[in-house]
């Protein structure tokens, strides 16, 4: 079963409890990794930051955690902006 998360979670807790997400994040081009930011920022106001769809972030991230798998396709963004590629 795949974990559902919550807009609400920190950055950090999520990196401290699936460091393997790390290469996620880089690969979407999300500066947060070792930003001091990190601490409190939470993935709702990484979509907003980034302008990203925050059900398509978590959807990515919830697959990663439950695959056990980080996906290293860059492309996640659209033409349009913000959205991800399903």
């Amino acid at each position: 079963m795949k974990p559902v998360l919550s807009p609400d979670i920190t950055v950090k807790d999520l990196l401290d409890r699936y460091p393997r997400l790390l290469q996620l994040f880089m690969d979407l081009g999300l500066l947060c990794v070792g930003c001091p930011a990190e601490a409190f920022h939470t993935l709702a106001d990484v979509s907003k930051e980034y302008n990203l769809n925050l059900n398509q972030l978590c959807r990515r991230i919830s697959e990663a955690i439950g695959n056990d798998e980080v996906s290293s396709d860059p492309s996640v963004r659209n033409s349009d902006g913000g959205n991800m590629k399903p």
